[in-house]
């Protein structure tokens, strides 16, 4: 089977690489979204602890009580900037779905894309994508009737047993479980949408169903590529958070912004990397797919009366 190796892996990661104005892009969109929905969060913030002698607890170590009395402060700083919170964070979950038909096109295709060509594809592929989500949204409901089944067995079993561990134990478990799921309806929305654009599928339905036929038969060696891309990601993820807590004071705020946006940047690549490698191992495959099935030779019983006469 083609394209299932390593090669896959670090040929996707150089896809990323000569791509990197794509993940720019999504980097300064992110910042920029994030800036305006946290701008009221900051400022509110700021006219309470400039004048509170809470400030020092804050920036010269971590004080939780110090924390809680900002969260409860009668000016509310933090609920009162929800709602731009939430909807800047729609808005950047509309534009990766938005920029996908770009980005996928660039990655399939691996050539550079003007910005109207990269834009139009994102237009093209819009709606599609938009649609798909909408069966994406289907897709969870058994996921979360799972995670509801599995809170309830937890409290059960939390209530039967004299030890908390088995309770603990039980909500790994279901943990494990649903992040599995999770990561293979991914995988199979993820394998629709390259195949809408490799093959120009307008269906989503159908796109999704030649998803699952493909899942079915290649599903160890599609889901070991995305399981390698996602634990590298976990880990860089786990290091930065390391070095954070561990190797930065809390007065350093500059360098703390500068790792935490490294972080961003970094986990942002893991996605565009799998991607990239999605659509590759597809491409590789393509071929396969194209090849036309063996012409057979009517049998004696299927040839016209005429050619069974005798001459």
């Amino acid at each position: 089977m083609a394209g299932t190796g390593p090669k896959t892996l670090l040929a996707g990661a150089a896809i990323v690489w000569r791509h990197q104005r794509i993940l720019w892009l999504v980097y300064f969109i992110n910042l920029l979204l994030a800036t305006v929905g946290t701008r009221g969060a900051v400022a509110r913030t700021g006219a309470i602890l400039n004048h509170s002698l809470a400030t020092e607890r804050l920036v010269h170590g971590f004080s939780l009580g110090a924390y809680m009395e900002l969260w409860f402060h009668p000016s509310l700083p933090f609920s009162a900037s929800r709602p731009m919170m939430l909807c800047t964070a729609i808005l950047f979950a509309l534009f990766m779905l938005f920029a996908t038909g770009g980005i996928l096109t660039s990655f399939f295709e691996d050539r550079r894309l003007t910005a109207g060509n990269f834009f139009q594809a994102c237009g093209d592929y819009f709606w599609r994508f938009l649609r798909q989500m909408m069966w994406f949204a289907v897709a969870l409901i058994p996921v979360g009737i799972l995670a509801a089944l599995a809170a309830a067995l937890a409290r059960r079993v939390n209530q039967q047993s004299i030890s908390p561990f088995p309770a603990v134990h039980t909500v790994e478990v279901a943990a494990v479980i649903i992040l599995v799921l999770m990561m293979c309806l991914r995988l199979w929305f993820d394998m629709a949408q390259v195949i809408a654009v490799a093959e120009g599928e307008t269906k989503m339905r159908r796109a999704l169903k030649s998803s699952a036929r493909l899942l079915r038969h290649n599903f160890g060696s599609l889901f070991w590529l995305y399981l390698r891309i996602s634990l590298l990601g976990w880990v860089g993820f786990w290091l930065g958070l390391r070095m954070w807590m561990e190797h930065l004071q809390p007065e350093a705020i500059g360098r703390a912004f500068l790792v935490s946006q490294a972080m961003i940047v970094f986990w942002l690549a893991i996605r565009l990397w799998q991607r990239a490698s999605e659509a590759l191992w597809y491409r590789e495959r393509l071929p396969e797919l194209l090849v036309p099935a063996p012409l057979v030779p009517p049998s004696p019983v299927e040839q016209a009366p005429s050619e069974l006469q005798p001459v």
